[in-house]
C-alpha cells in the first residue's frame, strides 16, 4: 500500500503559528561540501537533521540484481568534513525523518498529502531513465537517440520513427499533492515519501518541495509559494525542527552532489 509507506511521528518542539511562505526570508545558499557518492555506494535516500541543528544524517541504498537492498548510513558536521560511515541510522535521523517525510503537517493533521495512482503513455527521452525516475530527485540521462538510415516518413526516417515508438511506454505514474500542488511524482519507481518534500516547523503549515526541473519551492497551507533563489538541480529539501535552516542536495555531476544550505527567518503572524 502506498500510504503504508507515509509516517505519522511529530518532533517534540513547540508549535509555531501558520506562516506566508512570500513573506519568509531566505538567506543565499552556502556550500558547506562536495560528495562523492561513488565511494559512498548507492543512492540518496535520506537527509535528516540532528535536534538541534548542528549534525546531518545520510542514508544510501544499495539494490543487487535479487530485489534485496542494503543500506548505509553516514553522519556529518557543518565542518566541511566527508560523511563518515556509521553502523546505524542514529535514533535522532528515524525521529526527524518520521516528521519530514509524513502524510500529514506536523501539528496539522488535516493538511494533508494525497496519493494518486495512473498509468501514462511517456516519452523515454523526456523522462529521467535508469530507475532514477522521481521528478524534482536526481534526475537521470534519457534514453539513447535512435539511429540514423531508411526511409522518411513527414522529415522522420524510418528507424527515427521506429526509434520514437520504442522510446514510448506505458508507466505507473504516483503523484504526491498538497492542496493540488504537486511535490513529488514518480515514474515507474518506488514512492518515497521525503525525497521531494520537507514539512516545515510544526503548526507553521509550510512545506518546502522540489519541483520538476530541480528548483525548491516553499509553499504554505494557502498556497503562497516562493522559490529558493539560486537552487537547481535539487533533491531531499530537509528543514531544522527550529525551521532556521533548510538543506538540500544538488547534483553537480553523474555520482557528484553539493550539500547546501539556507538560513530561514520566518516572520511572526
Amino acid at each position: 500500500m502506498i500510504l503504508a509507506l507515509f509516517v505519522t511521528a511529530i518532533l517534540a518542539v513547540p508549535a509555531a503559528p501558520p506562516a506566508d511562505a512570500t513573506k519568509i526570508v531566505v538567506s543565499a545558499p552556502t556550500t558547506i561540501v562536495e560528495i562523492d557518492v561513488g565511494k559512498m555506494k548507492g543512492d540518496l535516500i535520506r537527509l535528516a537533521w540532528s535536534a538541534d541543528g548542528t549534525q546531518v544524517y545520510l542514508q544510501t541504498v544499495e539494490p543487487d540484481n535479487r530485489g534485496n537492498v542494503k543500506l548505509r548510513h553516514f553522519t556529518m558536521g557543518l565542518d566541511g568534513r566527508q560523511p563518515k560511515s556509521v553502523d546505524q541510522e542514529p535514533a535522532w535521523a528515524t525521529t526527524y525523518w518520521g516528521a519530514k517525510s509524513a502524510q500529514s503537517a506536523p501539528g496539522m493533521t488535516a493538511l494533508k498529502i494525497a496519493v494518486e495512482q495512473q498509468q501514462k503513455r511517456i516519452s523515454s527521452t523526456s523522462n529521467p531513465g535508469g530507475g532514477d525516475m522521481a521528478k524534482g530527485a536526481t534526475g537521470g540521462g534519457g534514453a539513447g537517440s535512435a539511429g540514423s538510415g531508411g526511409g522518411s516518413a513527414g522529415g522522420m526516417s524510418v528507424s527515427e520513427a521506429a526509434g520514437a515508438t520504442y522510446q514510448t511506454q506505458n508507466a505507473n505514474v504516483i503523484t504526491l499533492k498538497l492542496k493540488n500542488e504537486v511535490v513529488g511524482e514518480f515514474v515507474n519507481a518506488p514512492v518515497i515519501p521525503g525525497l521531494t518534500f520537507s514539512w516545515g516547523p510544526a503548526g507553521s503549515g509550510l512545506i518546502a518541495f522540489t519541483n520538476s526541473v530541480g528548483k525548491v519551492i516553499l509553499m504554505d497551507d494557502q498556497v503562497r509559494q516562493q522559490e529558493l533563489a539560486g537552487s537547481k538541480d535539487a533533491f531531499l529539501p530537509a528543514w531544522t525542527a527550529d525551521g532556521k535552516r533548510l538543506a538540500y542536495l544538488e547534483k553537480t555531476g553523474r555520482k557528484k552532489f553539493t550539500l547546501r544550505i539556507v538560513d530561514v527567518t520566518i516572520p511572526a503572524s
